[in-house]
């Protein structure tokens, strides 16, 4: 009998064997070793033979985990020709089915180009593959003579045939690690192209012109700064890379840096918007730029309104290493240069929130005193800032018993349960109660599920303009406040301003969303349902997750592990909501609490009812009503010793200086940077000592004070749809054509022109 060499196989070893890869699908291999019985995943039969030397098995493939544990019902073995071709045994080649290539058929072939002939031509050898499939009653089969099958025209040229790791991975360093890692493949388009094959050309983006007959339109607002911590040091070049709506990329001239921003008589935003408006293809059409000193000589700061580029844009950058790896930006003291980047405003595509409240028009303020901005010591606390005010300055600015009422209806149900709204206005006050000490001390704090709304100015505002962007507020009620200052009862968690009289606020329009916002937590569901739970006797209060972050970059370190992929299953402590790439997240400054540290204080709750660094209403951030979109949910490993992921660690650092800890391996990454930082703290109460005194004798604050809320948008239309639903306001062609993808040009409907169809116009038929 003949001992086959490897790879060799048959009676006489003159066939070949193919190529093994990991099947696309799995087949069952019968009864191998005629025992008349087809053996389980863990019995491994014929080995020594010709295919098979180390044997393998008949039913489910023999596999282990990472710790060595055998499992059961698996799939995805090594299969000849990957289970998607067949073997050529005179070749030792695979002959793949169409759709598949690869010496072992491992891969799944990106898409071709369109047909011009009407022919399918997948393969560039469609005849020869016709000459081996030999047809039996009507039906094909291979003949298992190998054939060439190579693509043609992948991905139509017009974009890079990658496998879904490499995707992922290009998609902000995102992993992913089923087995089809390197199998599944698909087309990385250019800028400008879309579709399965890169084949469709897009059209460009516009603004609804119908949409901002009722409402404005929410465009990119992007903060550059350049500081130095000498005067009259700042010098050097940069540029800055501009991503428009499709994602590619265009870099400025080099732009001149002097300690002031001054270039001449000229300040920098001359150079800045010329140099943007120079791009090729005209790709930023318009664009605004305000700019001011910091200190005296200390750096500049610019603000870019990106008028002309509807829709979300990624981020810009700063390229200061014009030169190679030696920074073209720099300090003639040798000092360090903060040149950083922030999103003001995020612009959008889609508004959540298109449905206005008819019959009143309010305005916010800040629930401080004029004069010193001193908060309002009965009221304010964390998440509870200002207030949603009506239009009267004397004595408050009063919202009427009917507005009241509107406004209550107009907010509705906020936690998508209707079972458990209350009044005769059927709404969801978003409160919830908490307590500490002994006796107990109640306070009402923004609760599970607030409300979320966006304030519009009026049309007759001072400045108004299509491009008047609407800003976000999360709002509950707290009816203990009518005994403190009657008509503050809807509180307002985050300002856009540091507004405390009427006479300085906006007067706005008021518009809601059907989608739910939810105040992120940790508990066990089996005891608090999944949500923030009343404490109102000093009991146990509910975990708040809540990140920390630096300024100017957009990673938020929270103290649990958020990940849907890694959530614990029911029964255990787990997310109320967990969140995963994609999720909004509204992440506001909110002078959120560091924790009771009172030595007396019995039962804290999570946070405290002390606001943390804000002395008064100028300190907190303005501008943190944005919606982030996650990118990125990961974990990572300790970086160092001063890692932890333990939010409850305690350290005495007292006897061991420098020990302090922080979690930092639990990572939310969104798509635009902070202008402002996520602060430190012990929001969970595990260090009790007194502020001051021998308070660091234990060291405890060890996580973020920043607490997240996930927010769940409503469904979307396009065009046409409920009023209560979300609008995808900014779309190819503006919503009033149609994308000829073969040409990348817009073919509007009567009565709209120009190139993205957004202007109206009685004469275009």
């Amino acid at each position: 009998m003949c001992t086959c060499d490897r790879n060799w196989q048959g009676s006489d070893c003159s066939q070949r064997t193919c190529p093994f890869g990991l099947a696309h699908v799995d087949t069952p291999k019968g009864d191998l070793d005629a025992s008349n019985s087809i053996t389980d995943h863990n019995d491994v039969v014929i080995t020594g033979s010709t295919v098979y030397p180390h044997g393998t098995t008949e039913g489910f493939p023999y596999m282990v985990d990472t710790a060595g544990t055998v499992q059961g019902e698996t799939a995805h073995n090594y299969m000849e020709c990957s289970n998607k071709g067949l073997c050529d045994r005179r070749t030792g080649e695979c002959e793949c089915l169409p759709g598949y290539d690869g010496a072992a058929c491992q891969r799944a072939s990106c898409p071709t180009a369109k047909p011009l002939d009407g022919e399918n031509r997948r393969s560039s050898t469609s005849s020869t593959m016709r000459r081996n499939v030999a047809t039996y009653g009507g039906r094909s089969s291979f003949t298992g003579v190998a054939s060439s099958n190579v693509q043609i025209n992948e991905c139509s040229g017009h974009g890079t045939c990658e496998t879904i790791e490499e995707i992922a991975f290009n998609d902000n360093g995102n992993r992913y690690t089923l087995w089809d890692k390197e199998s599944s493949m698909g087309c990385n388009c250019d800028p400008g192209y879309a579709g399965p094959d890169c084949s469709e050309r897009q059209c460009k983006y516009g603004i609804d012109p119908l949409w901002t007959d009722d409402t404005t339109a929410r465009v990119t607002h992007t903060v550059v700064r350049f500081k130095t911590p000498d005067a009259g040091t700042l010098t050097g070049t940069y540029a800055i890379k501009f991503y428009d709506v499709f994602g590619e990329d265009y870099q400025t001239e080099p732009l001149i840096l002097t300690p002031d921003g001054m270039n001449g008589v000229d300040d920098h935003c001359v150079s800045v918007r010329a140099a943007l408006l120079a791009l090729p293809n005209g790709v930023v059409p318009s664009v605004d730029c305000n700019s001011a000193a910091i200190n005296t000589n200390e750096g500049f700061t610019y603000t870019l309104t990106f008028t002309g580029n509807p829709g979300e844009l990624k981020e810009l950058e700063l390229n200061k290493y014009l030169d190679g790896s030696v920074s073209t930006v720099s300090s003639t003291s040798g000092s360090t240069v903060e040149g950083v980047v922030y999103t003001k405003i995020l612009g959008e595509f889609i508004d959540y929130f298109p449905t206005r409240c008819e019959g009143i028009t309010v305005k916010i303020l800040a629930d401080s005193a004029n004069g010193d901005d001193s908060w309002t010591s009965a009221l304010v606390r964390p998440g509870s800032l200002g207030y949603i005010a009506g239009l009267s300055d004397s004595p408050n600015p009063v919202l009427t018993a009917a507005e009241k009422k509107i406004l209550k209806a107009c907010l509705g149900d906020s936690d998508g349960d209707m079972s458990n709204n209350v009044d005769v206005t059927n709404w969801d006050k978003g409160v919830v109660v908490e307590a500490d000490g002994s006796p107990p001390t109640t306070y009402n704090m923004i609760g599970a599920y607030p409300h979320a709304i966006k304030v519009v100015p009026v049309e007759t505002s001072t400045g108004y303009n299509k491009y008047k962007y609407g800003e976000y507020h999360l709002v509950w009620y707290d009816e203990s406040a009518a005994a403190v200052a009657a008509d503050k009862e809807f509180r307002v968690a985050n300002l856009n301003n540091g507004h405390n009289l009427p006479s300085e606020a906006v007067e706005s329009y008021v518009y809601t969303t059907t989608g739910v916002v939810q105040q992120m937590g940790w508990g066990n569901d089996n005891t608090d349902a999944g949500q923030l739970a009343d404490n109102s006797g000093a009991g146990s209060s509910s975990t708040r997750i809540v990140g920390w972050f630096d300024a100017y970059t957009n990673k938020i370190y929270t103290n649990y592990d958020t990940s849907c992929e890694n959530q614990p299953s029911s029964g255990n402590p787990r997310n109320h909501v967990c969140v995963e790439k994609g999720h909004k997240l509204f992440v506001l400054d909110s002078c959120w609490g560091a924790g009771d540290l009172g030595a007396a204080t019995t039962s804290p709750f999570f946070g405290g009812p002390a606001l943390a660094n804000c002395a008064d209403s100028t300190l907190p951030n303005h501008h943190t009503g944005n919606l982030y979109t996650l990118t990125k949910v990961y974990t990572q490993p300790l970086l160092s010793a001063a890692s932890t992921n333990d939010p409850t660690e305690t350290i005495d650092i007292t006897n061991n200086p420098g020990t302090e800890k922080y979690v930092d391996t639990y990572v939310i990454k969104v798509n635009a940077n902070f202008g402002w930082e996520g602060k430190k703290g012990d929001p969970e109460n595990t260090n009790v000592q007194a502020a001051g005194g021998t308070r660091d004798d234990d060291w405890s604050d060890n996580t973020g004070i920043v607490t997240l809320f996930h927010f769940t948008p409503p469904d979307t239309t396009t065009g046409t749809g409920s009023s209560d639903d979300a609008y995808e306001y900014v779309s190819q062609c503006s919503n009033r054509g149609v994308c000829r993808t073969d040409l990348g040009v817009c073919q509007c409907f009567k009565g709209y022109t120009m190139d993205d169809c957004g202007t109206q116009n009685a004469l275009a038929v």
